[in-house]
């Protein structure tokens, strides 16, 4: 009784196998945005692994030696570089998206945020030139064109812009006894008061 059981598992689990393994022509509906979707949690996902990333940096810089905070953001851009370049050179050679830069500008602000300036230009120069060579036509570091003249203008300003305002940000002191401090505990008097 045992042997016909397994003969018959074996038959159904061949014919479904070989049933999922025949090419057929699927008739469905995917949604024009579910691809936006699916660019948008894979940047999530890269952007949430970078994070993960500076811990990495910070148990290597403390194994070797690597105290200058400036060293190490030119290692995690070169690093970014690395990851970023074959991969946009593999998604979007010879049909850029509209916002392929996107991935670099990550990277940028990162770089920034995390390290020193001078990193992030570093990593904005690296991205300039892969913009160069993907733009049309592609290939070559020749940017032909109005419309990818203005995309390659545009992507230097914005980066540039985010670097100045990410470094004025972190070079502020932090203020104490700021209003909203001073505020809350009026607030808190008062109410204190009333008891």
């Amino acid at each position: 009784m045992g042997r016909v059981v397994m003969g018959r598992l074996f038959f159904f689990l061949t014919l479904s196998v070989l049933l999922v393994s025949v090419p057929m022509p699927a008739h469905a509906y995917m949604d024009p945005g579910s691809s936006v979707m699916i660019w948008q949690v894979s940047a999530i996902a890269v952007l949430g692994s970078l994070f993960c990333l500076r811990r990495l940096f910070g148990w290597v810089s403390d194994h070797l030696g690597f105290r200058s905070t400036r060293i190490a953001g030119f290692l995690f851009a070169t690093l970014f570089a690395l990851i970023a370049c074959p991969l946009t050179l593999q998604l979007f050679e010879g049909h850029p998206l509209p916002r392929f830069n996107d991935l670099f500008l990550v990277g940028i602000v990162l770089t920034a945020y995390l390290f020193t300036w001078e990193a992030s230009i570093y990593l904005l120069v690296i991205s300039l030139l892969v913009s160069a060579w993907v733009l049309p036509p592609g290939g070559s570091f020749a940017v032909m064109g109005f419309t990818e003249w203005y995309r390659f203008a545009s992507f230097a300003v914005v980066s540039i812009f985010l670097i100045f305002v990410i470094t004025r940000l972190k070079a502020r002191p932090p203020q104490s006894g700021s209003a909203s401090e001073h505020h809350s505990f009026r607030l808190h008097g008062a109410a204190a008061g009333a008891d």
